[in-house]
């Protein structure tokens, strides 16, 4: 086995989730005066807490939480801590303040037993929800369906009470908003189980759910939201964390300039990271190349970045075409310096580039002008005749021979 410097340890300690605390943890902070003035997609990637407007306090707060995620702290022991905690001691009771929304001056509940038990445990849930969408990716091969249960609340709404004993692939786009939990006081969770288990109990049908719109009514925003969430836990958390990382880092990449690009898409097709995703082990999308400038300006591209997802790898893997971390280096070295084609077809643009050497390779990347994104198609042994027969086909055009 390849030896990767980026590789991380494991260990068999118990404790709680490692995946749980460190959502938690990456978090950036978000005063707000509400929580309905944070979207979900923000509440992925920034703590908030209601009524916590000044960054000391939201950060003292978040501590406090992290603590509680890291050490698997009980509620009362969270109560505890916090109330002791100097930098808490101003917030609690009531107090007047402005909501900076209507300029209104209202007697806002801070602190107090009740929100810290709802702080306690929406954070808890969110965290808890993300880590377990890690570790179902990480493991789906093996565990690849996900049953919807119910949890030990005295009643259950009625649109939960309906998904119990849902069975649907862990890829399944109804996972995207209905994966646990799916609001406020909700105990639903997910049991992942084998393909045979699945099988012999019978895989559902994906359910009709009614779709309804929704306005917030502080930022305006409209929403459509499934029936049976609630709006503030609309989405899947964990998911929506994987799209997010990989959204900055290849805007990041974008915003470097050419030689640093190189070195860092080089850096990470060759690492740890890309290796899961190729083998179909680990979930999301990695950049693995870069177009020169002048080519992306000559197709117009996009993007210059070139991105591979575990759906692509395990075509190229599973059909025995000797994929690997070295075959992407090729990629680069092709687009830099080997023959190149742009072909029109009826789904779209695709860039054909084919490296040199004595035994060359065959990439196909899909260029997406309408979602900015270029993403590794096909990888494949390439033949001299297969170029001299792709050259004369119609919608080709040829860049460079």
């Amino acid at each position: 086995m390849a030896d990767y410097p980026d590789r991380p340890g494991y260990s068999f300690a118990p404790g709680p989730p490692p995946e749980a605390a460190r959502f938690l943890r990456s978090k950036g902070i978000r005063p707000a005066f509400s929580f309905a003035d944070v979207e979900p997609e923000e509440h992925a990637v920034a703590y908030t807490v209601a009524k916590a407007m000044e960054l000391d306090v939201l950060a003292a707060i978040k501590a406090e939480v992290q603590k509680a995620i890291d050490e698997g702290l009980p509620l009362a022991t969270f109560q505890k801590n916090f109330r002791a905690n100097p930098a808490l001691a101003q917030w609690w009771g009531k107090r007047e303040m402005v909501d900076p929304v209507t300029g209104e001056v209202v007697l806002a509940q801070l602190g107090s037993p009740r929100r810290l038990k709802t702080i306690y445990n929406a954070n808890l849930a969110s965290a808890r929800a993300a880590g377990q969408w890690e570790r179902i990716q990480r493991t789906k091969d093996m565990l690849p369906y996900l049953e919807y249960r119910l949890g030990a609340s005295e009643h259950h709404r009625k649109h939960h009470a309906d998904k119990e004993g849902l069975i649907l692939p862990v890829d399944d786009a109804f996972w995207d908003d209905w994966m646990p939990r799916n609001g406020w006081g909700c105990n639903c969770w997910v049991r992942q189980i084998t393909r045979r288990e699945a099988e012999r109990r019978g895989i559902s049908a994906r359910p009709k759910v009614r779709d309804t719109v929704v306005t917030n009514t502080r930022t305006g925003a409209v929403r459509i939201v499934p029936e049976g969430i609630d709006p503030a836990w609309a989405r899947n958390p964990g998911k929506m964390r994987l799209e997010n990382i990989e959204a900055v880092l290849a805007e990041k990449i974008t915003a470097l300039d050419p030689a640093a690009q190189r070195v860092a898409v080089a850096d990470i097709a060759s690492s740890w990271r890309a290796a899961r995703v190729l083998e179909v082990k680990a979930p999301g999308a990695v950049p693995v190349a870069v177009l020169p400038q002048a080519l992306a300006e000559e197709i117009g591209a996009p993007t210059s970045v070139v991105s591979m997802t575990g759906s692509y790898g395990e075509k190229f893997v599973t059909r025995g075409r000797g994929v690997d971390l070295s075959t992407l280096s090729d990629l680069q070295a092709a687009l830099e310096g080997g023959l190149l084609a742009l072909e029109t077809r009826a789904d779209g643009l695709s860039l054909i580039a084919f490296s040199r050497g004595q035994k060359p390779w065959r990439f196909v990347l899909k260029v997406l002008a309408q979602e900015g994104e270029i993403w590794v198609r096909t990888i494949h042994r390439a033949e001299p005749r297969k170029w001299r027969a792709l050259i004369k086909r119609d919608g080709v055009r040829v860049l460079r021979e």
